[in-house]
């Protein structure tokens, strides 16, 4: 599980929590709890995360992001994460939407039997990246709609989704 190691290392992030979930103090964004069926979800502290989740599988969903730097577009800034994951087979990419926000998924299986899914946003001068990292098979099948009930969670506090086109 080779791509899961970085995963297993950790640091702490600026959340805090809130009544249902957590709000990021620098960037002033909230996030739900996750939950769904299957064990619970235990807060866990993993490299390079804001925040983090694992439940026995393993399966761990964490929240990533890096600011100030030059920016483009989801899909091809979401291509950053896969760099250094080798092997890996794309399963399936394409646009998705976060907050009413232009995003880009994938779902990619890399080496030593391990699934991911990314979800890759911009805001402002940040990229947000969401990350599933389960054993591919029953085990991701059962954390994808966790995660992605999860990542519907995210809200931007007082400002509204770009306007598309302008």
């Amino acid at each position: 599980m080779l791509i899961a190691l970085p995963l297993l290392l950790g640091c702490a992030g600026d959340f805090l929590a809130i009544d249902g979930g957590f709000r990021h103090s620098t960037h002033g964004y909230t996030l739900g709890l996750p939950n769904g069926p299957g064990p619970p979800w235990m807060r866990v502290q993993v490299k390079d995360a804001q925040i983090a989740f694992r439940r026995p599988g393993p399966q761990t969903i964490s929240v990533q992001s890096r600011c100030g730097g030059p920016l483009s577009s989801p899909s091809i800034l979401a291509r950053h994460l896969l760099i250094g994951v080798s092997p890996r087979t794309l399963r399936e990419s394409g646009p998705t939407e976060v907050d009413g926000r232009s995003a880009w998924t994938q779902t990619v299986d890399a080496g030593g039997g391990v699934r991911l899914k990314t979800v890759t946003t911009v805001m402002d001068d940040c990229v947000i990246d969401w990350i599933l990292a389960a054993p591919a098979g029953a085990n991701f099948e059962l954390a994808e709609p966790a995660f992605d009930r999860w990542r519907a969670t995210f809200r931007l506090e007082g400002r509204s989704p770009p306007e598309e086109g302008g």
